[in-house]
């Protein structure tokens, strides 16, 4: 549990510190509470309606932390940490996304969790804009679960890379120069997106179309001839000639290249836009690999499609790894986690997900609502790798318990039905005018517009073992 000694009243503290301090309090209990019954009210022992054994289940989740933590809009308050580190600590082990550069935030609600009992394991921030400075973090508590030292953030190899739908391309600064052949003309679609600014239509999304056969290009300056090593060529008292007399095209074949000044090759063979963060862990007999993700968002068809792309080729290449580990150690079990923005369960990002032997566990399949703040996107998900079949000799599983999404809001920062008399709204008034945000907007850069997922994975298997033995 988290550690509050700040909201103890002193004698010097003025009466507005002491309201606040008294009114922080309140809103924990109500947090408390309400973590509580959400967790262990839906972990009763269906046999016996006791709370179920906390020392068998490990509780591990994910939570896209919106923008963790920059000065935008003012920065987080003192209480927000407060509530974030209280429903942090109510798991075992979970995955952040968003977190950013600056770490003084993290590094409070580790102070409010405990150095001693909670640590945490960070990648260093993406860079371009993609990226957009964020970190990958996975908190996890050290009386529960043990980091077994290996971590990195996960690259693909050249061939693997992520593709655009428009390949590589040249962007000439100059303007490209295209020699159309006489006769010929491009054709586009008849239904074209466009907007108008002044006297100009400009195209809103990006627009291909074929070339006609026998269209050249003017090279832009600054490029140079590359001659493979071992090419036939003539020498003559100017040089080494690579055209033939009488013509005016040189033969070139397939080993020889064009070299293109720097920023003229757009080269879309992509990394994933947040770099993938893979670390092992173990928790009682479970060991486990959990590899965070935050997949690039976008926006159209292109956008789209990237997504899409980025799941796909994040559980194709994760796969093959799960194999190898299951090959060496067949007690070792892979899981994806964090925010995949998926769009829903009937969408081709859900179908994505579930490529290469992954999938999501029933109990959060089954969740009707999102992990969203309006509970309409399935953004966020927690998937494992399932083998074809188990090995003999193997002594765990895995074998998943509950499964929630906990909506914050309706305790604190409260709008809506969640707050029919605007208490909250009214609170923060002052503190919301200075952004020029909405409060329902507002509240998102205090806490997130994203809400924890946890999922629950049996790490005691020592009845199943030495039942085993004693047959």
């Amino acid at each position: 549990m988290p550690f509050y000694s700040y909201l103890k009243p002193r004698a010097l503290d003025s009466p507005e510190r002491k309201a606040w301090k008294k009114t922080t309090a309140s809103r924990l209990v109500s947090l408390r509470a309400a973590l509580k019954e959400h967790i262990y009210g839906a972990g009763r022992d269906d046999d016996t309606g006791c709370e179920r054994n906390d020392n068998q289940w490990l509780r591990i989740a994910t939570w896209n932390i919106r923008e963790f933590d920059t000065r935008k809009y003012g920065g987080r308050l003192t209480e927000s940490l407060y509530y974030i580190a209280e429903i942090v600590s109510h798991f075992d082990l979970i995955a952040l996304q968003e977190v950013r550069e600056d770490t003084r935030a993290l590094e409070t609600i580790i102070r409010l969790l405990g150095r001693h009992d909670w640590s945490y394991i960070a990648t260093d921030v993406t860079e371009g804009r993609p990226g957009n400075r964020e970190r990958m973090v996975f908190v996890y508590n050290n009386k529960k679960v043990r980091f077994t030292n290996i971590a990195g953030e996960l690259n693909l190899p050249r061939e693997d890379r992520i593709t655009s739908p428009f390949g590589s391309s040249l962007e000439d600064p100059s303007g490209l120069k295209l020699h159309i052949p006489p006769g010929a003309s491009l054709s586009f679609p008849g239904k074209i997106k466009t907007r108008k600014a002044g006297d100009k239509v400009t195209l809103s999304e990006n627009l291909v179309t074929d070339l006609p056969e026998g269209t050249s290009i003017v090279l832009p300056a600054g490029c140079r001839l590359l001659l493979s090593r071992g090419k036939e060529v003539r020498r003559t008292e100017t040089g080494v000639q690579v055209m033939p007399e009488g013509s005016a095209y040189p033969v070139l074949d397939d080993n020889d290249k064009i070299l293109f000044p720097d920023g003229i090759i757009s080269e879309n063979a992509l990394q994933f836009a947040r770099t993938p963060f893979l670390v092992t862990f173990q928790a009682g007999w479970l060991k486990f690999i959990l590899c965070t993700v935050h997949i690039y968002y976008g926006s159209g068809r292109e956008g789209m499609d990237r997504r899409n792309r980025e799941i796909r080729k994040l559980t194709e290449f994760l796969a093959e790894r799960a194999k190898k580990e299951n090959d060496s150690d067949a007690d070792n079990f892979f899981f994806l986690l964090g925010d995949f923005n998926i769009l829903g369960k009937d969408h081709t990002t859900w179908q994505s997900l579930h490529t290469n032997n992954f999938m999501v566990p029933g109990q959060l399949e089954e969740i009707p609502e999102g992990s969203n703040v309006k509970r309409d996107k399935a953004y966020d998900q927690i998937a494992f790798w399932k083998r074809t079949r188990r090995r003999d000799g193997q002594h765990t599983a895995i074998d998943t318990g509950n499964a929630g999404i906990f909506d914050f809001f309706r305790y604190v920062f409260r709008y809506g039905d969640d707050d029919p008399e605007q208490e909250d709204e009214r609170y923060y008034a002052e503190k919301v005018g200075k952004t020029r945000l909405s409060y329902p907007t507002w509240r998102t850069y205090q806490m997130s517009d994203h809400l924890p997922m946890w999922l629950e994975l049996r790490i005691d298997f020592g009845d199943d073992y030495l039942e085993a033995i004693s047959e």
